[in-house]
């Protein structure tokens, strides 16, 4: 059975070039490569002739092969940091505008059938590694601009297929977030796609709101955090709302 794939969110304050531009021609400089490389914090990491390379007096470790590169749109890559190409998983960044100055940055790991074992390190080691990329960013000037979101949730790794979501203990924690946005005066609407397992909840917020956001999804929706549902974010242009 295939395992559902591990998918990090963030908004950072810039377009979505540059934000594909600081991803991948500065990766060098916020990885935290003392944490989360082969050779530790002596090494260097950039994007070489089509491959992301690790150096270190002590020798090269390539983390993988790059198999899609469209900016600023996003990549796709394979995955095996300093291991066999043939065990290597996939991971895809897409970069998507919020607003004329704000992007979302999306990280999806996939393949894990065949590294089922790295699965849970993977999923502590991503916010980490984002959260460097993250602050390389200064948050933009206030906007009063109001953005929609659509938070898309589907069958977390937790539960056995569709009909194991809205039977399990820990759905009750979707509602309480769902509550959450209601009395913060956010949620525009919420529910469950028939027979599905899939579900939508549509918010309107500030542009300035939209990281915290996008945070609070991933982070303080315990159904989310404990495997239950998967989300995914993604902004909505609204063109026309009725009365």
């Amino acid at each position: 059975m295939a395992l559902p794939p591990i998918r990090r969110q963030i908004v950072v304050a810039a377009t979505p070039d540059v934000a594909f531009e600081v991803f991948t021609g500065e990766i060098g400089a916020w990885w935290p490569l003392a944490s989360h490389s082969v050779h530790g914090s002596s090494a260097t990491v950039a994007f070489r002739d089509g491959r992301l390379v690790e150096r270190h007096p002590d020798g090269e470790a390539v983390w993988g092969t790059v198999l899609d590169w469209e900016p600023p749109s996003g990549f796709r890559m394979t995955w095996h940091p300093g291991s066999d190409p043939e065990g290597a998983t996939e991971v895809e960044v897409s970069f998507t505008p919020v607003t004329d100055d704000r992007t979302l940055v999306t990280l999806e790991h996939r393949g894990w059938e065949r590294r089922p074992d790295a699965r849970t390190e993977y999923g502590r080691g991503w916010p980490v590694v984002l959260g460097g990329y993250q602050e390389r960013f200064t948050d933009a000037e206030p906007s009063s601009e109001t953005v929609w979101l659509a938070f898309l949730h589907t069958p977390g790794p937790a539960v056995d297929g569709p009909s194991g979501v809205f039977t399990h203990p820990d759905f009750k924690h979707h509602l309480d977030f769902l509550r959450g946005l209601r009395d913060e005066g956010v949620l525009v609407a919420a529910g469950p796609f028939p027979a599905s397992g899939d579900g939508m909840t549509l918010v309107r917020v500030a542009a300035t709101a939209v990281a915290e956001h996008v945070r609070q999804a991933q982070e303080e929706d315990q159904s989310v955090v404990r495997g239950v549902l998967q989300v995914r974010v993604r902004p909505w242009h609204v063109v026309l709302t009725g009365v």
